[in-house]
């Protein structure tokens, strides 16, 4: 790989391609799996244990998912997240009792967090600063982007293998989950051709983690705090513009899938920006704009400046996420990025579970006048506590603006 990085541009694209395929699975199986439950006529409490445990197997592997990228190489640990992933969905597709059901979905959980990790040290090792900020948002925007056409093919697929192969309902959503899993399983074939820098541990190398290293972990600690803000508001959105604006389940659904195609194609863009006039310039940006953002939806009763505001509030995530991600594996020993990826994570899905429980709690105790539930105490908090986090990842970036190790490149 030479200085310009221009060698780079063939296995950043198999990453890529291969991160999309993988993420088939997941997208299936997070539209569909509630459909298959029922039609095992299994109840809404294992469809809410099911996505426990999909959660939990996650949480329980992200750390030790660090250790394997660090040691072994973050492709290896791509490779075998590909291989964990699809055998725990393939196994959740048939999966017949509520305990083979929680199994199966811990282990398509842990299989999901081993890539997570590991695909924010691969990409760093592919890339140098120059190219850096362009490849990270390309891989957020077409995950975001293929999450909702993959929604669609995921229900056009049950729907088609009912009429054209006269299937029951429970075989057609049980064979659309097996091509699911299949998509992801094919991943493995795009990671294993991909060539990249060695990123592993030195032989001999300890496994403790250096103090330097440690020394990282309260920015890590800003990074939960930030992320608590959205958490706060994101899964009570959709019933926000059904209670307050009056809004169809179907109109919801059109709001939401094009949003998530204008966040892949502004993402693309702020990549280039921050290609442009540098990562950490757009990231400042950006978390500014979120507390404004909810404090705005706090206050108005325009359906459409709300729908506006709904936008700029969920771009500032995909935005937000891949240029934290750089700051921070930019300070990291390269032997190290897998550790560190796994603290990120970790922050990420901590303050998810909290927010969605606090948030829960603060809209239960929020009522109008007439006795119906307002939004406007959960988003005010949600706009305060992002721009705490905001402010303090402001003041981290400034003190450690990461990348020093990689200006020797």
């Amino acid at each position: 790989m030479d200085a310009t990085g221009k060698q780079t541009l063939p296995p950043v694209v198999l990453l890529i391609a291969g991160n999309v395929l993988f993420a088939t699975g997941l997208i299936f199986h997070a539209f569909l799996y509630n459909f298959y439950l029922e039609a095992l006529n299994l109840s809404a409490v294992v469809m809410g244990h099911a996505a426990a445990a999909l959660t939990g197997g996650g949480l329980v592997m992200l750390l030790p998912a660090g250790v394997l990228a660090d040691r072994l190489g973050p492709r290896a640990a791509l490779s075998a997240a590909a291989m964990v992933l699809a055998v725990g969905l393939a196994l959740g597709a048939v999966a017949a009792t509520p305990v083979a059901v929680y199994g199966a979905a811990a282990l398509a959980g842990a299989g999901s967090a081993i890539w997570r990790v590991a695909v924010g040290p691969i990409l760093m090792a592919l890339t140098t600063p120059r190219t850096r900020a362009r490849a990270f948002a390309w891989n957020v925007a077409l995950l975001v982007g293929w999450g909702g056409a993959g929604t669609a093919i995921a229900g056009a697929t049950s729907r088609w293998l009912e009429t054209r192969w006269t299937l029951e309902r429970l075989p057609a959503l049980r064979w659309a989950l097996v091509l699911g899993a299949l998509g992801s399983a094919a991943s493995l074939l795009l990671f294993q051709a991909v060539r990249s820098p060695e990123t592993s541990a030195p032989r001999g190398a300890g496994m403790g983690v250096p103090p330097a290293v440690y020394r990282l972990l309260p920015l890590v600690g800003l990074v939960a705090v930030w992320m608590l803000g959205a958490a706060l508001a994101a899964p009570f959105l959709n019933i926000f513009f059904a209670r307050a604006h009056g809004l169809s389940i179907e109109r919801i659904g059109y709001i939401f899938a094009a949003a998530s195609v204008c966040w892949a194609l502004a993402v693309v863009a702020s990549g280039e920006v921050a290609s442009r006039v540098g990562a950490r310039r757009v990231l400042v940006l950006s978390l500014l704009l979120f507390g404004p953002a909810m404090w705005g939806l706090s206050l108005t009763h325009s359906v459409e400046l709300a729908v506006a505001l709904y936008f700029l509030q969920g771009l500032i995530g995909p935005v937000t996420n891949p240029l934290i991600d750089q700051w921070l594996l930019g300070q990291t020993p390269r032997e190290r990025r897998g550790v560190v990826s796994s603290w990120r994570q970790v922050a990420a899905d901590l303050s998810a579970m909290i927010g969605a429980s606090l948030g829960g709690y603060l809209l239960a105790g929020s009522e109008g006048s007439g006795g119906g539930v307002v939004f406007e105490t959960l988003f005010r908090v949600a706009g305060a506590i992002g721009l705490v986090g905001a402010l303090g990842l402001i003041a981290g970036v400034r003190v450690r603006p990461g990348d020093a190790q990689e200006s020797g490149r």
